[in-house]
């Protein structure tokens, strides 16, 4: 988490500077980097939900994988759904 906020106050700096360069030089082209990248941590953040406290109800399994999160230091179990083949984290 700290990595993502490191890198979302470096590429809104590089904004700035962008949006700076754009309005003193015409240099619109400087914007459009910075901006998909702003945009990608933005949405990152808000799509990525972390560890559930359970298993969703329907064809969810446990897997035999099991690690501890290194931001809480809690065990977690991977849950698999072979219908959609998605993979959720639960706290064990």
């Amino acid at each position: 988490m700290m990595l993502r906020n490191v890198l979302l106050v470096i590429t809104l700096a590089w904004l700035a500077i962008g949006a700076w360069a754009a309005l003193m030089f015409g240099a619109w082209p400087m914007l459009v980097f910075p901006a998909i990248v702003a945009a990608g941590i933005v949405f990152e953040r808000f799509r990525y939900q972390g560890n559930a406290s359970d298993a969703a109800p329907g064809d969810w399994r446990p897997t035999n994988e099991r690690f501890l999160d290194e931001e809480t230091g809690r065990p977690v179990v991977v849950w698999f759904n072979p219908t959609t083949g998605e993979r959720k984290y639960v706290d064990d």
